[in-house]
């Protein structure tokens, strides 16, 4: 998906990578622990989707104090080759996901001088993607492939958010990216839809957050995903 590129995390060398993924130590998301945690706390993420759902969420200076947000970028930085003009300008930085714990990290090195570091599995790049006026997209990129997109989401999320399973894609093989989409609710109204995929490469591979404030038809038809029944 086109505008993702500053929001990857920074992969090691292929030879570091089978070392990371063998000493990973599979911290998977707890799902009550962080939860509980949350209806008296704001995420990181949720903190982001708050601004983004909102009146301001198009301004790209309305996400400038959003606790636990980095930022790389004071403000929004062009990307000419970025072919989408809805998504050619970025903002990048850094937030932690609730609900994982320590484990090793590539180190942000490449080539012979890649190694590893200790740090939370939850270490995520954010992105905020748009054109130069508005923000239209918030993609968020967390080392190591996790599948259990439910349990990441509701991690973050406030206990009141309903998660909902609007599409999910064939996944004919190893290498599948494994694409569901959801759409998040709060209150009786949406508050946004998220695709979620893994990669396996580079490094010791990825899991992707998309949030968008409309249902991505067409991406889901480009992928042939399969429409999920409603409740």
């Amino acid at each position: 998906m086109s505008g993702l590129v500053g929001c990857q995390p920074q992969a090691p060398a292929s030879t570091t990578a089978a070392t990371t993924t063998e000493q990973h130590a599979t911290a998977q998301p707890v799902p009550g622990k962080a939860m509980d945690e949350g209806k008296a706390r704001m995420t990181a993420m949720n903190g982001v989707l708050l601004v983004f759902a909102g009146e301001t969420g198009t301004d790209w200076q309305a996400y400038d104090d959003v606790a636990g947000v980095q930022w790389r970028d004071a403000q929004a930085v062009e990307m000419p080759e970025v072919s989408d003009p809805d998504v050619r300008f970025s903002r990048s930085g850094r937030l932690t996901l609730a609900g994982f714990g320590e484990t090793d990290l590539p180190d942000g090195e490449t080539g012979a001088d890649a190694s590893l570091r200790r740090g939370n599995e939850g270490e995520s790049g954010v992105t905020l993607n748009g054109n130069a006026q508005r923000v239209n997209e918030v993609a968020i990129v967390k080392f190591y492939p996790s599948e259990d997109y439910e349990t990441i989401l509701r991690n973050q999320l406030l206990a009141a958010a309903k998660i909902v399973l609007e599409a999910e894609c064939p996944a004919d093989d190893e290498d599948s990216q494994k694409n569901r989409f959801y759409r998040i609710d709060l209150d009786g109204e949406t508050f946004a839809h998220v695709e979620a995929y893994v990669d396996q490469e580079p490094g010791p591979g990825s899991t992707t957050f998309v949030f968008t404030r409309s249902k991505p038809e067409r991406r889901i038809a480009e992928l042939s995903c399969r429409e999920a029944p409603q409740p």
